[in-house]
C-alpha cells in the first residue's frame, strides 16, 4: 500500500508526541482518520460535536503543555471548531485543527460541491494566528510544518491546516517533524537594569500571569519570590504558578479592592507573563501597577499595552527568570512591615470573601479541596461558583492544575475537563453551572466511553444564574434566564455515566466520596434550592444577596 497524504499527516502527529486527537469523522477527513487507527500511535477520542472537540483539545494542551489536536469536516465541521479555536487564541493555548476541504479540482469553482467552503481559510484565520492550505501534495508537510512551528514560536496560539480530500489520498514521501527550539533569551543589558531597580527597591510584589505556567518557570518564580521575601499575586490563569497555601502567595486577589489599596506602597511591580486584563465595563484598567513596573513578557505586543512598563523584557519567562536569579544573592530582602501590611490584607480579604458565601458553599469547597488529589485538576466554567469561590479562594497547589475559560465564555468548562483528564490520568472536577453545561451535555457520552477519570458538579439554579443577577441589579427585572430545573443526574445515567442529586452538603460530601472512588466518570447535580444563599459580587454596581430559593 502507498504511503499517502493522510499517513503523513499520521505520522507527524506521532513524531510531535500526540497521543490522542479529538475529531468527528467525515467523508472529507476519513483517510486521515483511517490512517492514524493503521499506525496505532496516537488514540483518537471520537467527541460529539467539534466545538467541544476543539475544546477538549485545548484542555488538553493547557494541562500538558503539548499540542491540542481536533480533527473535523470541511464546511460545517470547521465552522463549529470556531469558538473552540477562539477561546484558544484567547489563551495563547496550542491548540490545532486539521479539517478537510473539497478536492482541487473543484476548490473554487463554486459548482456546490458538497461541505462547499470556499472561505474557510479566512474564516479560520480570524481565530488562529496561522492557517495553511496546500494545494499539491508536495506543499502539505511543509504546509502543517508552518504551522506547527508557529503556535510553538513566542507566545502559544492556534493554528489550522485544510487539507483537500484528493491530497490525502494522493502519494507522498515521508517526512521528519520536530518541534521548534526558538528561544527567547533576555537581553542582559535589561537583565543589568532589572537588577538594579530590584537592588534600589524594598518593597516589591511580583504579578505572575498563565505566561510563566507556559514557560514552564514556576521553580524559577518561585526562587525569586523566596530570594526577595516578595509576595507573589497571580491572574486566574497564573494560578499554581506558587502554591497557595504557601505564605508569600496572595493569590487571584490583584484586581481585589482590599489588596490593591495594601499593596499601593509598593515602589517596584515586577510583572511576568500577563497581559493586565481588563473586564466587563471597562474593570480593572484603572488599576495601575503600584511604584515602577518591571514587566517580562514573550510576547512584545504586550509590554506597556495596559499599563506603562518603566522597564520591558522581551524574553521567555523561564530564561528570563533564570537570569535574574543567577544575580541575586547579595540583595536586601522585602521590608517586613510591608508584607505584614500585604499578609493582614490577605487574610482579611479571604475571610470577608468566604463569609460571603454563608453556611454551606464553604463546606462544599473545603470537601472538594480535601478530597480532590493536591496535583488533581481543578476546572471551573463561567457560573457563579466558580466566580464566587473557585476562581479565588479554592487552594490551587500546583501548575496545570487550574483551568477555566479565558475568554469568559460559558460552556467550555465541561469538555475543557474531558481533555484535561484524558490528557493527565489524573482525577478531576469541573465545576459547572447547568446552564452553561447544556452547551456541550452531550460529551457525557464520550465521557462514559473512554471512561475518563472526572467528576462533573452541575450546580443547578435552574437558569442562567450570574447574568440572572446581573439583570436583577442592573435593570431591576429578570429576561430569559429562567431555564427550568433539568434532571441532570437521568440525563447523565442515560448516556452511562452515574449520576445522583443532591440537596445538602452532607448528601454532596457522600457523592463526591463515591465520585472520587469512581474509575470512570460521575455526575453529582447539586441542586441550589436547598442551600443556605451565598452573596453574589460579580461585576457588580452594587452588592446584593440572591437567595437561590426562590
Amino acid at each position: 500500500m502507498s504511503y499517502t497524504g493522510a499517513d503523513l499527516i499520521a505520522d507527524a502527529l506521532a513524531q510531535l508526541g500526540v497521543e490522542h486527537v479529538f475529531g468527528i469523522v467525515s467523508i472529507h477527513n476519513m483517510p486521515i482518520m483511517d490512517a492514524i487507527n493503521r499506525l496505532g500511535k496516537t488514540q483518537i477520542i471520537d467527541v460529539r460535536h467539534e466545538q467541544a472537540g476543539t475544546h477538549a483539545a485545548d484542555g488538553y494542551a493547557r494541562a500538558t503543555g503539548k499540542m491540542g489536536v481536533m480533527i473535523a469536516s470541511t464546511g460545517p465541521g470547521t465552522s463549529n471548531t470556531v469558538t473552540g479555536l477562539y477561546e484558544a487564541q484567547y489563551g495563547s493555548s496550542r491548540v490545532l485543527v486539521i479539517t478537510g476541504q473539497a478536492e482541487t479540482g473543484f476548490y473554487g469553482k463554486g459548482l456546490a460541491y458538497v461541505h462547499e467552503a470556499e472561505k474557510q481559510v479566512p474564516m479560520l484565520a480570524a481565530v488562529c494566528r496561522r492557517v495553511e492550505s496546500p494545494r499539491h501534495i508536495s506543499q502539505l508537510g511543509s504546509g502543517l510544518a508552518a504551522v506547527v512551528s508557529d503556535m510553538f514560536t513566542g507566545r502559544g496560539a492556534s493554528g489550522a491546516l485544510e487539507i483537500p480530500i484528493d491530497l490525502q489520498y494522493a502519494e507522498a514521501e515521508p517526512m521528519t517533524f520536530s518541534l521548534p527550539k526558538s528561544e527567547f533569551l533576555p537581553d542582559e543589558d535589561k537583565i543589568d537594569q532589572a537588577l538594579e531597580m530590584i537592588k534600589q527597591s524594598s518593597r516589591r510584589i511580583i504579578v505572575a500571569g498563565g505566561g510563566v505556567i507556559a514557560a514552564e518557570a514556576s521553580a524559577e518564580l518561585q526562587a525569586l519570590a523566596r530570594q526577595l521575601d516578595c509576595p507573589v499575586l497571580t491572574t486566574v490563569d497564573g494560578r499554581g504558578v506558587i502554591p497557595e497555601d504557601d505564605e508569600l502567595c496572595v493569590g487571584n486577589y490583584y484586581n481585589s479592592a482590599g489588596i490593591y489599596n495594601a499593596i499601593q506602597s509598593a515602589d517596584l511591580t515586577i510583572a511576568i507573563g500577563t497581559k493586565f486584563a481588563v473586564g466587563v465595563d471597562g474593570q480593572f484598567q484603572a488599576q495601575t501597577p503600584p511604584g515602577q513596573m518591571i514587566q517580562i513578557d514573550i510576547d512584545g505586543n504586550m509590554i506597556g499595552r495596559t499599563h506603562k512598563a518603566h522597564l520591558g523584557i522581551l524574553a521567555d519567562a523561564k530564561a528570563a527568570l533564570t537570569s535574574i536569579n543567577t544575580h541575586l544573592a547579595d540583595l536586601q530582602a522585602n521590608d517586613g512591615q510591608f508584607n505584614q501590611t500585604i499578609w493582614e490584607a490577605r487574610d482579611g480579604v479571604r475571610q470577608a470573601m468566604r463569609a460571603r458565601l454563608g453556611d454551606d458553599w464553604p463546606q462544599v469547597m473545603d470537601t472538594i479541596r480535601a478530597k480532590l488529589p493536591r496535583d488533581g485538576l481543578f476546572i471551573r466554567d463561567q457560573t457563579i461558583s466558580a466566580y464566587n469561590w473557585g476562581n479565588q479562594q479554592f487552594p490551587i497547589l500546583t501548575p496545570r492544575t487550574s483551568m477555566n475559560p479565558t475568554s469568559g465564555a460559558i460552556g467550555p468548562g465541561f469538555p475543557m475537563a474531558v481533555g484535561a483528564a484524558i490528557a493527565t490520568g489524573k482525577k478531576s472536577v469541573v465545576v459547572h453551572g447547568d446552564g452553561g453545561f447544556m452547551f456541550h451535555a452531550t460529551e457525557l457520552a464520550t465521557a462514559a466511553q473512554y471512561q475518563v477519570p472526572l467528576v462533573i458538579c452541575v450546580f443547578n439554579d435552574s437558569g442562567y444564574g450570574v447574568l440572572r443577577w446581573l439583570q436583577s441589579t442592573r435593570f431591576g427585572r429578570v429576561n430569559e434566564t429562567d431555564l427550568g430545573k433539568v434532571a441532570f443526574a437521568q440525563m447523565a445515567h442515560s448516556m452511562g455515566v452515574p449520576a445522583e442529586r443532591v440537596q445538602s452538603v452532607a448528601e454532596f460530601e457522600a457523592a463526591l466520596d463515591t465520585a472520587m472512588a469512581a474509575e470512570g466518570p460521575y455526575l453529582i447535580d447539586v441542586d441550589m434550592e436547598h442551600f443556605a444563599p451565598m452573596e453574589i459580587s460579580v461585576m457588580p454596581k452594587k452588592k446584593v444577596e440572591v437567595d437561590v430559593k426562590q
